[in-house]
Parts: structure tokens; sequence; C-alpha cells
């Protein structure tokens, strides 16, 4: 009976909030940040203070929002193709457990 209850508890939708983070794939984030953060550095090198720190900033809002569209879609082209399924190794995928559906 307990290892019914920890295996529903394993597959239970978590809250929403939870599923759009999962999603996202916070830890893939790094991937925008890094060349936005070089790319000021350099043009804080050779423009000095015309390099604008905000436009930078919102550079980098933007490049993440890539990065979450393009770890939703292949999430989701995963799916379709199957190479997502039950005995997949690793961090849970939202479209794979029918989480965004």
């Amino acid at each position: 009976m307990v290892a019914t209850r920890s295996a529903t508890k394993a597959n239970a939708k978590p809250p929403l909030y939870k599923v759009l983070v999962l999603a996202s794939r916070p830890n893939t984030l790094a991937a925008s940040f890094t060349p936005v953060l070089v790319g000021h550095c350099v043009t804080r090198h050779l423009l000095g203070n015309a390099a604008d720190a905000n436009k930078s900033f919102r550079f980098w809002v933007f490049a993440c929002l890539i990065q979450i569209g393009t770890n939703l879609h292949n999430d989701y082209a995963d799916f379709l193709k199957g190479a997502d399924d039950e005995n997949r190794i690793g961090q849970a995928r939202a479209t794979q457990k029918g989480w965004l559906s």
C-alpha cells in the first residue's frame, strides 16, 4: 500500500507554476545569459560609458525568452518523435507527463 501511494504521488500533476518552471528548464538559462554578458563587457571595453546596461538587460530578458521557447519546442518535438517516453532517464518533461495539456 505504501508503494502505491508513493507511485501515485510521483505521477501526480504538480501545480501550474511548478510545471511552467520545470518546462522552462531554468538550469539552461545560463546559455542565454553568458553571451549577453560577454557582449556587454566587450562593448563596455570598446565604447566606455556609451555602452547602455539597460539595453543589455532588456536583450538578456529577450534572450531568456528565446531560450525558454526553444526548450518548450524541443520538449514538444521530442514528445512527438517518441524520444521522451516512460523509460526516459533524467528530469521529467512536462509534455511527456501530460502536464501542459
